[in-house]
């Protein structure tokens, strides 16, 4: 018991050095949310009919490079760069629900695509054909976009968006999707878009969490079983 105990206060010791020397987390996570009532179901599958509340998360990373650097009105973003846009994913209506919890669950279609002209669109593909579940007997993906038509300054570029400010009332028309092999499942009748920056661990804060590890594996006595003869 006492070699094991010193093992493992060895190692929690060497955890928290290696966090405290580590470089500090690197921010732009952040993450656009939206919920409303889909409005139309063409699919003629009634998994989710019309009146169904949804919502979904996405979670992007703005320190992945634009795959369009070329043009400053447009801007695309995926996976298919060292450092991956789309890192979490998650949609529900009603009983309907999937979850991308990793950038490699993203299909090679799945992208953020930034519009910076007259009109300022954010358009959202997810394809993860083994994740979604069937409707209308086959794969689904999913779309969003939101758009403003109008003048005022909703993006400064065409960098992924990270206005904390965007709600709503920043867009003019907007649209949530499902796309099944026949007809689509929609909703133009959004109740709430927001977008927050997701906070990181700090290097620190883990650090504690190793140093204390450490003084419970290595207090004498502590859940030491006794032996009688």
């Amino acid at each position: 018991m006492t070699n094991s105990r010193a093992f493992f206060a060895s190692a929690a010791l060497l955890f928290a050095l290696l966090i405290l020397a580590a470089p500090p987390a690197r921010a732009g996570l952040f993450s656009l949310e939206a919920s409303g009532t889909i409005s139309a179901n063409t699919s003629l599958d009634s998994t989710i009919p019309v009146g169904t509340l949804w919502s979904f998360e996405l979670i992007y990373d703005t320190a992945a490079p634009d795959l369009a650097p070329a043009d400053p009105t447009f801007g695309s973003f995926s996976n298919a760069a060292a450092i991956p846009a789309l890192t979490f994913f998650h949609y529900q209506a009603g009983s309907y629900e999937v979850t991308l919890e990793e950038p490699a669950d993203f299909g090679v279609n799945s992208a953020i695509v930034v519009t910076f002209t007259t009109i300022h669109a954010l358009d959202i593909n997810i394809n993860a054909a083994a994740f979604f579940p069937p409707l209308a007997g086959g794969p689904v993906s999913f779309h969003a976009d939101f758009n403003d038509f109008s003048s005022r300054p909703i993006f400064t570029s065409d960098a992924l968006p990270t206005n904390t400010a965007l709600s709503l009332a920043s867009f003019d028309e907007n649209a949530v999707s499902l796309l099944p092999p026949a007809g689509v499942v929609t909703s133009s009748s959004l109740t709430s878009l927001t977008l927050t920056a997701v906070p990181e661990p700090s290097t620190a804060a883990l650090a504690i969490v190793g140093l204390l590890v450490m003084f419970v594996v290595a207090k004498p006595g502590l859940s030491e079983p006794r032996c009688s003869v």
